[in-house]
């Protein structure tokens, strides 16, 4: 529904997109004007609470979860974490990198995992392949792409967000998605699994660009 951006000179700002031009869409509070660009040299309240006090005494446990080191800035949680918060359904997450000759890496976390295993995850280690297969019979998104062990052991989805990106990849060839990091059965689910996803991209690839991606009025 909105982009939020942080970069020298500018600090953090934050823009609705075309996307929030849905049925029964509110903007945030914070946010009221759709049309607007909202600015600020702090990360802004509604972000800034999804970030994990360091002063927690299960900080440290948080970002070994998230495969993140001490050093880890609050953009960083933000974009590995996805920013979830109980009691609410907003959802953040980064933008694919792409490297000027097209190569692209990104790392997320396997959505849908207590639905699809119901119940632990199967052994699985860092470095370790695995697989991506359609679901025609899933009615609430076709274009959905489940995650699954080298023997065809479904273990979750692809981010709904990432799908477009994950298809640019392979309409120019064949991509490689491996386990990133396993967290045990005392991690949130939603935190259970990350997974790495390489490959290319076509020439002038821009990721999430165009259409729904635009700015609000343009």
């Amino acid at each position: 529904m909105g982009r939020l951006e942080h970069g020298p000179g500018f600090g953090y700002r934050f823009h609705y997109l075309r996307a929030a031009a849905v049925e029964g869409f509110q903007a945030f509070l914070s946010f009221p004007d759709l049309s607007h660009e909202y600015r600020s040299e702090r990360l802004f309240p509604l972000f800034s609470q999804r970030i994990m006090s360091w002063r927690r005494p299960d900080f440290a446990e948080y970002l070994r979860q998230l495969h993140l080191d001490a050093h880890a800035t609050p953009w960083e949680q933000l974009a590995r974490s996805e920013g979830r918060r109980t009691g609410d359904t907003v959802q953040m997450f980064p933008v694919p990198s792409v490297e000027a000759d097209g190569s692209s890496t990104c790392f997320f976390l396997v959505h849908g995992i207590r639905y699809v295993t119901g119940g632990p995850l199967p052994v699985l280690a860092p470095g370790d392949r695995l697989e991506l297969r359609r679901e025609p019979g899933n009615v609430r998104n076709l274009a959905a792409r489940l995650v699954c062990t080298s023997d065809g052991a479904p273990l979750g989805y692809v981010p709904d967000l990432l799908l477009d990106h994950l298809d640019a990849m392979l309409g120019t060839g064949p991509v490689s998605l491996t386990v990133e990091h396993v967290n045990g059965p005392e991690a949130p689910p939603h935190l259970r699994l990350l997974v790495r996803l390489a490959g290319s991209t076509p020439p002038g690839y821009v990721p999430m660009s165009g259409g729904r991606w635009r700015r609000w009025g343009s």
